[in-house]
């Protein structure tokens, strides 16, 4: 089971005053919709440090392909929109940067919003096609 988000500084802050007030802990748990424990933590900050904030970081590993990253892979897609994700990653590792799988080009991609789409096929106009469109355009 994850982690459960982080509370806002609001809560935080309602959390503290709440406490100052005289509110019991159960009742201020309920009041902003957490669990008893983090109410005694979060006071329990506030009197030792004078400070609420949270110093949890973002979770999860960091991107591979980043900012530079992503402007070169965009660069090399413009270059030529008709290869694959398997041109594109070996073109991609051919240079300065870290190697990356397919998987991770592709997402990459994705997030950008560069995916691949098929062009519309419209039926080819006969003769009889174009001849009874003039006819209507001349009547019109």
């Amino acid at each position: 089971m994850g982690k459960a988000a982080d509370l806002s500084e609001f809560d935080r802050g309602q959390i503290v005053m709440a406490r100052r007030h005289g509110t019991s802990i159960t009742e201020t748990a309920q009041l902003v919709g957490c669990s008893r424990s983090a109410v005694v933590g979060i006071h329990a900050k506030c009197i030792n440090d004078g400070d609420t904030s949270s110093r949890r970081q973002g979770v999860g590993r960091s991107r591979v392909i980043k900012g530079k990253g992503c402007r070169r892979l965009s660069r090399l897609v413009k270059q030529n929109r008709r290869q694959t994700v398997a041109q594109l990653t070996a073109e991609y590792n051919a240079g300065p940067s870290a190697s990356v799988s397919e998987h991770t080009v592709q997402r990459t991609l994705l997030d950008m919003e560069l995916c691949s789409r098929r062009p519309t096929r419209a039926p080819l106009l006969t003769k009889r096609h174009r001849h009874l469109r003039l006819q209507w355009a001349r009547e019109h």
